[in-house]
């Protein structure tokens, strides 16, 4: 007896058995799942789904009769949407947002909050320094149970070129928005100023606190950079802090004044922060 006939002889259904039989709902459903996870996803995920590694426990746990699941563990998290510019995981009873795209298609962010149920939902991304992304960041809502926060201290991590991520609560009822700082691109003008001596900024390593205007100019226009003022004028009543004055002409700076911090927004300019002399008079309202 050959190895053919052995298996056949073995097999619980035949071929012949299944013939002109129409196939039933759970094999479709079984078949579906199989064509869905084929497919080739628009991100490369850097960390195995855990909620393949849960169906596969079920299996499991099919297989060998008992086994128990912890709550924690459904709480992992499971991807549910991708596209080229954003991932959607369902963690608990929240959504998580990786975002791979710093200006993408509105209609393609539509379309990703509809298939999680999440209509009046908007994203602002907003662009930043790379230093800074998660020091921006706002929500607004009408649903005083609705909740979301800063995720993208750890998006490398999930989503392969993931720029930056937040989470919020999956049944979020009406209206919310929320804003999002995401790095700029090269050459991309900043929504916020960032400190101009950090690493990967214009005037990286060089501290010009301290030093004169005079000085300060002349490293500067060195880096073949611009330069604009703002003068910081001690509040009034013996308060602590400074309130600036922007767009400060030239001709009001003493060169001998000293420059307390140094701003870029990535556009070719260098923000000098002046403190003015004792004998600086404030204009109305300062």
């Amino acid at each position: 007896m050959n190895n053919d006939q052995i298996f056949k002889n073995r097999a619980r259904v035949l071929d012949e058995d299944l013939a002109g039989r129409a196939s039933t709902a759970g094999a479709d459903t079984l078949l579906a799942e199989i064509v869905s996870l084929e497919q080739t996803p628009a991100r490369r995920r850097l960390i195995a789904s855990p909620g393949r590694a849960l169906l596969g426990l079920a299996v499991a746990a099919a297989l060998a009769g008992a086994i128990v699941v912890g709550p924690s563990l459904f709480r992992a998290s499971e991807q549910v949407y991708a596209s080229q510019a954003v991932t959607i995981d369902r963690v608990g009873d929240e959504y998580t947002f990786y975002f791979t795209e710093g200006d993408p298609d509105p209609a393609e962010l539509k379309e990703a909050f509809h298939k999680v149920g999440l209509d009046n939902l908007t994203v602002r991304l907003i662009p930043v320094s790379p230093r800074q992304p998660g020091s921006v960041f706002g929500f607004e809502k009408s649903d005083p149970d609705a909740k979301a926060t800063f995720a993208g201290d750890s998006c490398p991590e999930q989503v392969e070129d993931c720029i930056t991520a937040f989470s919020v609560t999956a049944g979020i009822k009406g209206p919310a928005e929320v804003r999002l700082g995401r790095p700029a691109k090269p050459g991309e003008k900043y929504a916020y100023p960032a400190d101009a001596s950090w690493q990967g900024e214009a005037l990286a390593g060089v501290n010009l606190q301290g030093r004169s205007v005079a000085e300060a100019v002349r490293v500067v226009r060195e880096h073949r950079l611009k330069v604009a003022y703002e003068l910081d004028w001690p509040l009034r009543n013996g308060d602590k802090g400074v309130r600036s004055e922007p767009d400060v002409p030239a001709s009001r700076i003493d060169t001998g004044w000293k420059v307390a911090t140094a701003e870029s927004y990535n556009d070719g300019v260098i923000v000098l922060h002046v403190t003015p002399g004792p004998a600086a008079t404030p204009p109305p309202g300062f």
